[in-house]
């Protein structure tokens, strides 16, 4: 039927999703998303729009696949508790044998920040609502007095962030989870001395 798409869309977005994961955005071509989603790429084009539009519905599809077990982790009452729960979620995502190393928001942000501004919107979008969630966590414990209340949680929430981001790099360059862990261990260490008084 006209309009009606002659493929499993739910296959064609992992597909594409991991491509994109795996290439990266500038050495993915259409020919490479079409080989792997095992359509068309008129198919594509005609369902999706250029490689830009197929890129943004990757990072929609990753952010909500691995968003959702970050936000679990966070609302977590205990903030000591949300804060170890966050950092497992992003070593449970990178401990799976079928998807590649690293993360592809990441992975975006070094490639595309500062060239292509729409896909580096999406990943800054995405990075501030994970900031967001992580400042809310430090600020309950601020306010159940587990950390001082001079602390700046928004500074604590960006490190928080920061460090996930580069166990995503160290996980791309090493393909191992244990410089990962460690860097885990330690910001975990930075929020407990946080905490003494």
């Amino acid at each position: 039927m006209v309009g009606v798409r002659q493929f499993d869309e739910d296959a064609v977005l992992q597909a594409v999703m991991e491509t994109f994961w795996e290439k990266g955005y500038g050495e993915t071509a259409m020919a490479d998303l079409a080989a792997a989603a095992k359509v068309q790429r008129g198919s594509l084009y005609h369902a999706y729009g250029d490689k830009e539009a197929l890129l943004l519905r990757a990072l929609e599809r990753y952010g909500e696949r691995y968003g959702g077990a970050v936000r679990e982790a966070l609302a977590d009452p205990d903030p000591r508790r949300a804060l170890e729960r966050f950092f497992e979620s992003h070593l449970a995502r990178m401990a799976e044998a079928s998807t590649p190393d690293g993360c592809l928001m990441c992975q975006t942000a070094m490639e595309c920040g500062g060239r292509d501004p729409v896909p580096a919107e999406a990943v800054k979008a995405n990075f501030l609502r994970t900031e967001a969630a992580l400042r809310e966590t430090l600020e309950r414990g601020r306010a159940a007095g587990r950390l001082p209340e001079d602390t700046d949680t928004q500074a604590l929430a960006r490190f928080f962030l920061g460090v996930t981001r580069g166990m995503a790099v160290l996980h791309r360059v090493y393909g191992d989870l244990g410089p990962v862990r460690d860097m885990a261990r330690s910001a975990l260490l930075v929020l407990d001395q946080s905490g003494r008084p």
